[in-house]
């Protein structure tokens, strides 16, 4: 059965919609799984046609974020594992990185800190694994002298 789900999800992205369906439970308000045509998988709470609350966003391209959603968006507090490896555990809004986070990448490098609009701003340690650290005020991305 959810090959066909799966099949039908294929031919309706080739016919223009974002939205394939619910896939099981209570996809309107409640808890179930949503899956896009282009293969992004939602499990957990939905208000109002729209991941809200608790739950996994697992992505095509082998992402996958677990935590807080608002209106359909990442949103609060959240865990994200992106494709190159790297990890983010802190705020979100607006679907970026917003707030006070900490993200971790595969060379050892680690920024703690603030996050504005998914970039480095505020106060914030980035460390590097040879013992490097760079800390102090981040403006979009950049420490300030």
């Amino acid at each position: 059965m959810k090959k066909i789900i799966v099949g039908i999800c294929i031919v309706l992205g080739l016919a223009g919609p974002a939205f394939c369906g619910c896939i099981e439970g209570n996809c309107v308000n409640g808890h179930g799984t949503y899956e896009w045509a282009d293969g992004t998988r939602y499990t957990g709470s939905i208000r109002n046609k729209a991941p809200d609350g608790e739950g996994v966003m697992l992505y095509p391209d082998g992402g996958e974020y677990r935590g807080e959603m608002k209106a359909g968006e990442r949103s609060g507090r959240g865990e994200m594992k992106f494709p190159d490896g790297k990890t983010y555990s802190g705020e979100w809004a607006f679907n970026l990185m917003n707030g006070k986070g900490t993200m971790v990448w595969l060379d050892g490098r680690k920024y703690e800190g603030e996050w504005m609009d998914g970039m480095h701003h505020g106060q914030g340690r980035l460390s590097y694994s040879d013992g490097r650290v760079k800390e102090g005020a981040w403006e979009d991305g950049d420490l300030l002298d």
